[in-house]
């Protein structure tokens, strides 16, 4: 008996009118944004209901000194009030894509919410990026930033010096040069072990001007340090016993030895951030070295003048359409220096720097 069957040709195919994009990570730092000046990453948006192209970040330092008491005179004991300040000047990012018209009679999925959900993605890669950027970027005087890869080893040394007391080398908290202190990172003793995250914290607790932690509940003080692929392994390998022994035990999904997802430890929250970029092989016996960020409050300046918004060109006679988003802001890491234009010596505000090995 002789079977028919449909040919190839005549068979339906059944597209589905959805589409798979590009997996792209939805913005890991947004929980870490906030307007007041206790978020890591402060925003700002007062040139969204102003003109201008600056904002202006204010620090004012914490009082050190002891007061008077009994019936010591209080006036002319006075204490000067440390107030700093941070200028974000923001400018416009666009992107777009464009189709001809007629593609939407051929195409199996919707073209228009296509361009319209992959430009909402790129919107959050490149926020993400410009974070990741600016947590690494080096500044000399307090204005210029520049992207880590860009900078000279000159600028770089100089960055060293002025943040010494927030910038540690693996398990060394200190070193003059910079391309010096990456060569000293052995996969021995310049892991990121709870050993050096602890000497990393202790550098920003003792850092003058301090890097204030987070506070929970006006009590319980964070730090939240991002790290890259390898050296969240790293911790979680260090961590292992503690977890084990430490963790609630709950069945399931409920375990976080299961789950995966941020460590915590010692005050610190450790957030894997896979997009942070190695540096190569610059450290001890070619050994591969990458950047952790320690952060507290005001860490980053995020100017806002206007939010991502959508927008549309239509052209030749309305067959080219073409789909973008735009958005009027910048991202910076917040320096505050010393003298008049706070331009002396500055320093990273709210982010202590670690850099380890690893294979």
């Amino acid at each position: 008996m002789a079977e028919s069957t449909v040919p190839t040709n005549t068979r339906v195919i059944r597209w589905e009118r959805d589409f798979y994009r590009e997996y792209i990570r939805a913005n890991r730092f947004s929980k870490f944004m906030g307007a007041d000046e206790t978020a890591p990453i402060q925003v700002n948006e007062d040139l969204s209901k102003n003109v201008g192209e600056s904002i202006n970040f204010e620090l004012v330092n914490r009082l050190t000194g002891a007061g008077v008491t009994g019936t010591s005179t209080l006036e002319g004991n006075e204490e000067q009030m440390g107030i700093r300040n941070f200028r974000v000047t923001v400018d416009r990012t666009r992107h777009a894509v464009v189709h001809d018209r007629l593609h939407e009679q051929f195409s199996a999925i919707d073209l228009v919410s296509a361009k319209r959900a992959i430009l909402q993605d790129w919107f959050k890669e490149n926020v993400r990026d410009r974070i990741i950027t600016a947590l690494g970027s080096i500044s000399t005087d307090g204005s210029t930033h520049t992207a880590y890869a860009s900078a000279s080893e000159g600028d770089k040394d100089t960055w060293v010096v002025n943040n010494a007391d927030r910038v540690a080398f693996g398990a060394s908290a200190i070193n003059a040069d910079h391309s010096a202190g990456l060569l000293q990172c052995d996969t021995t003793n310049d892991t990121f072990t709870t050993g050096n995250l602890a000497i990393l914290k202790d550098l920003a607790k003792s850092a003058n001007p301090k890097i204030r932690p987070i506070k929970v509940r006006d009590e319980e003080e964070w730090y939240v340090a991002f790290a890259h692929t390898k050296l969240f392994r790293q911790m979680q390998a260090s961590l292992a016993t503690v977890n084990q022994n430490a963790w609630t035990r709950e069945e399931g999904e409920g375990n976080p030895l299961f789950t995966g997802g941020d460590l915590i430890y010692d005050g610190c929250i450790i957030k894997e951030i896979p997009e942070i970029a190695s540096l190569g092989t610059v450290g001890a016996s070619s050994a591969l070295v990458a950047p952790v960020y320690l952060v507290g409050a005001q860490a980053l300046a995020y100017a806002i003048a206007q939010r991502s918004k959508m927008i549309e060109n239509v052209r030749d006679y309305g067959a080219k359409k073409g789909a973008g988003v735009e958005m009027i802001d910048a991202v910076r890491k917040i320096y505050f220096g010393s003298g008049v234009a706070d331009a002396t010596t500055p320093k990273q505000n709210g982010v202590a720097t670690g850099y380890y090995a690893y294979v």
